[in-house]
């Protein structure tokens, strides 16, 4: 059976994160962050993109969690080919 998954182009993640994190969330770690997305029934896709951050470090606004996700060697969740378990 062919997944069905949409894929999501890498420029449109960030700014549907954009829609779902307020401004005011900031400055927040993983948790803060995992828990807003959660609480907004955010697409899990955009949880998994943070999945890759450092769990100790506290971001100070959106485009400096743009930089850190950018530089994250985490791969693309579209990318990813094979079975999980």
């Amino acid at each position: 059976m062919e997944d069905q998954s949409p894929v999501i182009p890498e420029a449109d993640w960030r700014q549907e994160l954009a829609m779902v994190l307020p401004v005011d969330c900031f400055p927040a770690g993983y948790d803060d962050l995992a828990a807003v997305l959660l609480r907004k029934h955010a697409p899990s896709h955009l949880l998994w993109r943070l999945s890759g951050l450092p769990r100790a470090r506290a971001f100070g606004s959106l485009q400096e969690l743009f930089d850190c996700l950018e530089h994250s060697q985490v791969s693309s969740p579209n990318s990813y080919v094979g079975h999980p378990y």
